[in-house]
């Protein structure tokens, strides 16, 4: 029997039911994503946003997908819980293994991965043998990440395991992210931690008066960690250090926020989803201005991963790909780029080149510009001197080689 997977989410401040991505009708035909689905009501109180359900059917209907009526409902069971409010809520065991094979982590066995090194038996072959899992390509998604990589940080969500994508700017880290809850269906909720002057308020909430008195605005993070998904702590490093002691009782056993730091409206603390992880981005290095050396005690709470800049041949297909330029093109700027990083190791520039501004580069030169010129007007206002002198004169002579 086939089964079709939906969830709840909220779009536009209304609750909300969509498929999964990544299914398909019994023709063949896409399932659409962007369609509300029509199911019971009821059950969804019993469980928070973000919740994934099994339905037995699903078919479109003037605008609509609709679950098929079962009596005076259109009935679905809870798939991603830990536990069930009530008996009749559990799915059947059909649905819950073919749910299981759909994100990827059926004991079925999958074919045999390419790398014999890895059991196809093992978590991670089950996962290379799912094609839904694929890493994403230069020439589909227009995004290059090592598989290692890739494959790291889906178990690492799928587990609820903590982690920190530690790179310099421009690596793809916080694109990454949102890749793997796209591919996983599930919501990425992000927060800005370097542009949150008061955590206190970001993060738990603020005292705001009303009539007779005031009461206690809880922000929307409190929300969002009561919920399935990735809550996603980007540029960490930038954070204030006062977010910290917000963050710990989080990101270890307790899994809780402790809402008492803020007055919290009488409650102490809120505990956080099961099925709730935190990713966390951070830009570490001299280089970064505003930027912070984390907590040792915060880094251990996190599983590391560390992205570098793309090596220049996926570069130069990662600029045809996304900017439509000609390769001759592309080549320039992805040699003079590599370079400049090179520099950069050595010590004689102050700061790399990204492939956000190889980018914004290529798309100069899409728009007219030549390559000359695009690197001159994206890379040459980074450094400070003359076009004769200093890192500014350094820069410019390698653009002139080319």
């Amino acid at each position: 029997m086939k089964y079709y997977f939906v969830k709840t989410l909220e779009d536009k401040g209304r609750p909300r039911v969509r498929a999964l991505s990544g299914q398909t009708f019994e023709d063949g035909t896409p399932v659409d994503t962007t369609l509300n689905v029509r199911a019971d009501r009821e059950i969804r109180t019993h469980y928070p946003m973000g919740t994934v359900y099994g339905v037995k059917s699903l078919s479109m209907s003037a605008g609509f997908l609709d679950v098929e009526l079962n009596g005076d409902s259109r009935p679905m069971w809870p798939l991603n819980v830990r536990s069930y409010k009530l008996d009749s809520h559990k799915p059947p065991i059909e649905m819950v293994k073919a749910y299981e094979e759909f994100i990827g982590v059926s004991t079925k066995t999958p074919k045999p991965s390419t790398d014999r090194s890895v059991s196809v038996k093992s978590y991670l072959g089950r996962l290379m043998g799912n094609k839904r899992f694929a890493p994403p390509t230069i020439e589909g998604q227009g995004f290059f990440v090592n598989s290692s990589q890739w494959y790291l940080l889906l178990r690492n969500v799928q587990n609820q395991v903590n982690t920190i994508l530690l790179g310099a700017t421009g690596t793809g880290k916080t694109e990454l992210v949102r890749l793997i809850c796209d591919r996983l269906g599930i919501e990425c909720h992000v927060y800005d931690m370097g542009a949150m002057l008061d955590p206190i308020s970001g993060l738990l909430g603020v005292h705001r008066l009303s009539e007779g008195g005031s009461v206690f605005d809880y922000a929307k993070f409190t929300q969002d960690i009561q919920k399935p998904g990735v809550v996603l702590l980007d540029e960490l490093s930038r954070a204030a250090v006062s977010a910290n002691n917000i963050l710990f009782p989080c990101l270890d056993s307790r899994r809780e926020l402790p809402v008492e730091i803020a007055g919290g409206g009488g409650m102490r603390s809120i505990p956080v989803h099961p099925d709730c992880c935190f990713v966390a981005t951070a830009n570490v290095g001299a280089e970064y201005t505003g930027t912070i050396a984390i907590d040792r005690a915060l880094m251990n709470r996190f599983f590391p991963i560390k992205l570098d800049y793309l090596l220049q041949p996926d570069e130069v297909r990662l600029l045809v790909k996304r900017c439509a330029v000609d390769t001759d093109s592309a080549r320039k700027i992805a040699a003079v780029c590599k370079e400049i990083r090179e520099a950069f190791d050595k010590g004689e520039l102050s700061c790399a080149m990204s492939t956000r501004e190889s980018l914004m580069a290529a798309d100069l030169v899409k728009d007219g510009w030549s390559p000359l010129e695009a690197m001159e007007l994206v890379f040459l206002p980074l450094y400070e001197g003359t076009d004769s002198e200093g890192e500014r004169g350094i820069v410019r002579r390698l653009i002139m080689s080319r």
